[in-house]
């Protein structure tokens, strides 16, 4: 189950030293003002399975829906492999919580593809506080057929496969031992176990039992007014089974190993820049919360997204990051309207390419940001229903000015292809695929 520390050094590795050019591939949705969209429409969760076949996304309705690229035959204008609508299925919906008097939203916070077993595949997906296990599997509709040469002979009917489709079934329903919002699912890399995230606890689950977790985190003050940072994202290592990390709202990302000890709160390494008390302002102690913070695919590094930047860790050596990138520095300009209409707490998720070098992100104004580590290039680019790709490079010092600047339309999930350079976006209810080659 557990598995030897790795050491690293240097930068994040590169599949080679050409820089990838980005470009439009494909889009789901049309292109509506951000006013005539339903709000249970708007994608909440978006995830690649391990082998980059399928992708699902959620959305607030409680929905499930899976696009399959498999049978690698269709082809965009550009050249591009394209997805295609796969199935659907209505995985949560909205429940009655009577010992605290509150509703529980079907809303889908997070999904995590598990290994298939032959062709059906298998998936966690969570709202705000039950986890459920689903399997797809194709199913086969009969029906009788007689195949009798001549009239003469007896007709008997055979049972023949007159059509097949997708039925969900739902596996498993962990039961609720998450007090406060669930904000994170991460699979474990031996396949056997899982973590779910709140607020302030993260437990350890057996996939195959649903009736117990091992609580390997606790935040939780005696007293509540104590409370001083909560959990934002955890995850678990890519290739050794006994580690996990978890971010907070304080800009400190912590690793823990299970071998040191199973509530791994005092144990854990800790990732943290020390801010410069004369740079502090109001805002301050808001855009240095982490949003999300993911392993690279080789699992030595760690990169972490803030309101404004993305940091990269090398596990190796912690004392500071490798890099800072500095996203899109106007829109420290825009502090106080961000405040007021609260899009300063949105949390945009961040995610590792195959190589472990390019990185992808969300932002305001139907755009996105593509990073390359090792070159430190920061690519933004803008989501276009013209099928146009719309790119820039952001200088390290960049004097845009903010004119007509939509805060409405975020792309607050993004995903990052495991298998090629591919990236799915997700714009309120659109879903983009850029292509890097």
């Amino acid at each position: 189950f557990f598995q030897p520390m790795i050491k690293s050094t240097g930068s994040p590795t590169s599949s080679g030293d050409k820089k990838v050019e980005w470009k439009f591939s494909q889009v789901f949705g049309d292109k509506t003002t951000s006013e005539q969209i339903h709000d249970e429409d708007i994608i909440t969760a978006l995830e690649f399975d391990q082998t980059g076949k399928y992708v699902s996304l959620g959305d607030k309705a409680g929905r499930l829906i899976i696009f399959d690229a498999s049978n690698g035959g269709s082809k965009s204008k550009q050249g591009f492999g394209e997805y295609q609508y796969l199935t659907e299925l209505q995985s949560h919906v909205k429940e009655f919580d009577y010992l605290k008097s509150t509703e529980i939203e079907e809303r889908i916070n997070q999904i995590q593809w598990l290994r298939p077993q032959g062709n059906n595949l298998y998936i966690l997906t969570t709202n705000d506080k039950t986890i459920k296990m689903w399997k797809i599997s194709e199913k086969k509709i009969k029906k009788p057929v007689f195949l009798n040469k001549s009239d003469k002979d007896t007709k008997l009917p055979q049972m023949q496969v007159s059509d097949s489709g997708l039925m969900p079934t739902l596996l498993k329903t962990y039961p609720q031992l998450h007090s406060y919002h669930i904000n994170s699912l991460s699979l474990c890399s031996n396949g056997e176990n899982f973590l779910s995230g709140d607020d302030l606890r993260v437990n350890l689950w057996t996939i195959d039992r649903t009736n117990e977790a091992f609580n390997v985190i606790d935040l939780k003050p005696d007293n509540l007014e104590e409370i001083s940072e909560v959990i934002t994202s955890s995850k678990f290592h890519p290739t050794q089974s006994n580690m996990f990390m978890y971010s907070t709202s304080k800009g400190v990302i912590r690793v823990c190993d299970l071998r040191k000890s199973t509530l791994c709160d005092k144990t854990a390494q800790t990732l943290e820049v020390k801010e410069n008390p004369s740079n502090k302002n109001f805002f301050t102690d808001i855009i240095v919360s982490i949003c999300d913070a993911t392993f690279s695919r080789n699992g030595k590094y760690v990169f972490s997204r803030d309101f404004c930047t993305v940091k990269v860790w090398d596990l190796a050596n912690t004392s500071k990051p490798v890099n800072v990138i500095s996203l899109y520095d106007p829109i420290k300009t825009k502090l106080c309207d961000l405040y007021e209409n609260e899009c300063i707490f949105d949390k945009f998720s961040i995610s590792s390419g195959p190589d472990s070098n390019q990185v992808v992100t969300g932002m305001f104004n139907s755009n996105f940001h593509l990073l390359d580590v090792k070159r430190d290039i920061n690519t933004q680019v803008e989501l276009s229903f013209s099928k146009k790709t719309i790119s820039k490079v952001i200088p390290k010092k960049c004097t845009d000015t903010l004119n007509n600047y939509d805060y409405t339309r975020k792309t607050l999930k993004t995903a990052f292809n495991p298998k090629e350079n591919l990236v799915a976006v997700a714009c309120l209810n659109c879903l983009f695929f850029y292509k890097g080659s």
